[in-house]
């Protein structure tokens, strides 16, 4: 007897596109087979509506079903919006069906692309994508034509070998300054010197032109040895009134648009009057910071990366804060000692798989009167806030959905939660 097949579980998102009646028109050739983007043929206030429920549903099951859980704030832009995108390279070009049916002849041995849907191996050949700028495009299509006559061969997963790893591209939304980083498996200073000069011949000349060296096996470029090789180590993008120097490889929301909300709703959330310490987790470069520091007597981020700490203490001084400061630690272990008293206000914007078990107890000990969790991540949040309400110490009072992501299930959650 031939072993039952299992069919694999429904992801949310399918859920959704089968409760959901077409309506709308894909802006992108690819979509149905690149593994982004899945809800492009969702109306728009269907997707928020679908976004609310899961974030309700997620509280619900954690115990929270008293807070009304309004709709998301919309994204201003719906396409273009994105100010970051990594693409892959690949040794072989995965085929779409209307590539196949078109009779087409392609060569198969090189992609710049997006992964097919469900698939590490498989890459297509992207060209344009219409989630990001006119002006990233042009750097994606430049930087195809260059690694396709520069004499490297692109990487192959299979083999795990090949030269050229990964794009990233970076715009400031509102500076106009690009990012590129061009991920390869080895440096090659004079192959990178021929790349910033084949862009300047096309027109570009990034405000940042960087080289990633990895050889890692993984499927990002996370965690890449980076080398300046045009222009300076850094740009610029601004949220708000606040100018923001970011590294090639800094952490930054993917929305410039939806970013400010996003800000200027959890400074809101978090109440405060001027007399107030607020303790900002997972700070980054210091974007938050910044809008807490408008209102709050003093502002501290805890940030893991040296880096980003750093920076974000540039961009305290660069936009005239002196109240906010700046402490490297690792909050997988837990919070470290504060060079003041316990803070009346703690923000906490966690990775997606949320805060750690040590960070959650170092915050009950803090006692704050008031915390805000902003997360990607509506399951791990409302568990995390389980954690923090379980002691019968905080009440979930208030929630305000942010769409960082349209086009996708993804969605941003601002949560307050006040001592009782």
């Amino acid at each position: 007897m031939s072993p039952r097949r299992r069919r694999k579980k429904r992801t949310y998102a399918e859920q959704c596109l089968e409760e959901a009646e077409p309506t709308e028109q894909p802006r992108c050739a690819y979509f149905g087979e690149c593994g982004g983007c899945a809800w492009q043929t969702v109306a728009y206030d269907r997707q928020l509506e679908f976004k609310r429920a899961w974030i309700e549903k997620q509280l619900a099951e954690c115990g929270f079903d008293a807070v009304e859980i309004p709709l998301p704030a919309p994204s201003p832009d719906i396409y273009g919006y994105r100010n970051k995108m990594e693409f892959s390279f690949a040794a072989w070009r995965w085929l779409t069906r209307a590539e196949i049916a078109s009779g087409e002849e392609y060569d198969r041995g090189f992609a710049l692309g997006m992964h097919a849907a469900g698939a590490y191996d498989r890459v297509i050949d992207i060209q344009p994508c219409p989630l990001q700028t006119d002006e990233a495009n042009r750097l994606l299509d430049a930087t195809r034509a260059f690694a396709r006559s520069s004499g490297e061969e692109p990487y192959s997963v299979r083999r795990q070998d090949g030269f050229f790893r990964y794009l990233s591209l970076r715009v400031g939304v509102q500076t106009g300054q690009t990012a590129v980083v061009l991920t390869t498996t080895e440096r090659n200073e004079p192959l990178m010197r021929r790349y910033v000069q084949f862009l300047a011949e096309k027109g570009m000349e990034p405000h940042v032109v960087a080289n990633g060296v990895t050889d890692r096996l993984g499927s990002s470029s996370e965690g890449a040895e980076i080398h300046i090789d045009g222009g300076a180590p850094t740009f610029q993008e601004r949220l708000g009134p606040f100018i923001f120097d970011l590294a090639p490889d800094s952490f930054f929301q993917p929305n410039t648009m939806a970013a400010e909300m996003l800000c200027g709703v959890t400074a809101e959330c978090a109440g405060l009057t001027g007399d107030e310490t607020a303790l900002d987790l997972y700070c980054g470069v210091g974007a938050l910071s910044l809008f807490l520091a408008q209102k709050a007597e003093r502002v501290i981020g805890i940030e893991k990366a040296v880096s980003a700490a750093k920076l974000a203490y540039r961009n305290a001084q660069q936009n005239s804060f002196e109240n906010a400061f700046f402490l490297e630690a690792d909050l997988d272990k837990g919070l470290p000692n504060l060079p003041i008293g316990r803070p009346e206000v703690v923000v906490a914007d966690p990775p997606r798989a949320g805060v750690h078990p040590k960070a959650i107890r170092g915050i009950l000990e803090l006692k704050p009167l008031r915390i805000v969790y902003v997360s990607c991540n509506a399951k791990a949040q409302a568990q995390d806030m389980a954690r923090l309400c379980a002691s019968g110490r905080y009440r979930l009072i208030k929630t305000q959905p942010i769409d960082m992501f349209p086009q996708t299930p993804h969605v941003e959650n601002v949560a307050v939660l006040e001592r009782r």
